[in-house]
């Protein structure tokens, strides 16, 4: 059950979702504490264009942030993977689109699966601002309050970061850093401009390590990290339209 003291925004949905469309796919996947609330208006502008479109719920989710503390990163990367596998049941291609800690999880799927079309990674958690530190929280407290300042956009998801979760998100991007490598699909990356959560080289480490031939940067001047909700929305629709129509 949802604990409406530690979740912003509880009543919108945000549990999995997938509107079947034409046979081309797309994959959307949410960041850290946040559920598919972040990823669903994109997701509903690309279902209105036609396309099949999924996304998944990530263990520990949606529910309480005890429940995110027991989880291991793992368990996020098989979740994604499973969506994805009903997608390519329904669909010819799949295009995989993640936001923050769903990018690492689009890079760690990609890897494992070279027939997907293409990556888009928005505000990718490949650095986070003082991370490091949750190995140190850890050991002495559970939740670390979120900065209360309301950004306005219709974010569903915690109120608190689970300290033992984020010391999983550690793992994850480690592990990530090292697929990067073996990631040769066409592969952009979006940053905002008002982004206080990763750090400035976050876009720049996967842009430099992976091996798509085909790859492009792109800033997003009036954003700042949930891009796929904030103010340049139909912007980021038109950019990943025109990135689905290219690989055609």
């Amino acid at each position: 059950m949802t604990n409406h003291n530690t979740m912003k925004n509880p009543d919108l949905p945000g549990g999995d979702f997938f509107w079947k469309g034409d046979q081309t796919g797309v994959l959307l996947i949410h960041g850290f504490t946040a559920t598919t609330a972040e990823v669903r208006p994109m997701a509903g502008m690309l279902h209105q264009a036609g396309f099949t479109v999924a996304g998944p719920l990530l263990p520990g989710h949606g529910t309480h942030p005890d429940d995110l503390n027991h989880v291991k990163w793992t368990m996020w990367v098989e979740k994604v993977k499973e969506t994805y596998e009903k997608l390519l049941r329904e669909c010819s291609r799949v295009f995989v689109i993640g936001e923050s800690m769903g990018a690492l999880l689009a890079i760690e799927l990609a890897a494992q699966h070279p027939e997907i079309e293409g990556l888009m990674l928005f505000a990718p958690a490949t650095k986070v601002k003082n991370l490091w530190l949750a190995r140190i929280l850890k050991l002495f407290i559970h939740h670390l309050e979120k900065d209360k300042e309301d950004d306005g956009l219709p974010w569903q998801g915690y109120t608190v970061y689970p300290v033992a979760a984020a010391v999983q998100l550690l793992e994850l991007q480690k592990h990530a850093r090292k697929q990067l490598p073996k990631i040769e699909q066409p592969t952009w990356v979006f940053t905002g401009e008002f982004d206080e959560t990763i750090s400035p080289n976050s876009a720049e480490i996967i842009f430099d390590m992976i091996n798509s031939e085909s790859k492009q940067q792109i800033h997003m001047e009036e954003s700042a990290h949930c891009i796929l909700l904030d103010r340049e929305q139909e912007e980021i629709f038109d950019y990943i339209y025109d990135f689905i129509g290219h690989q055609a």
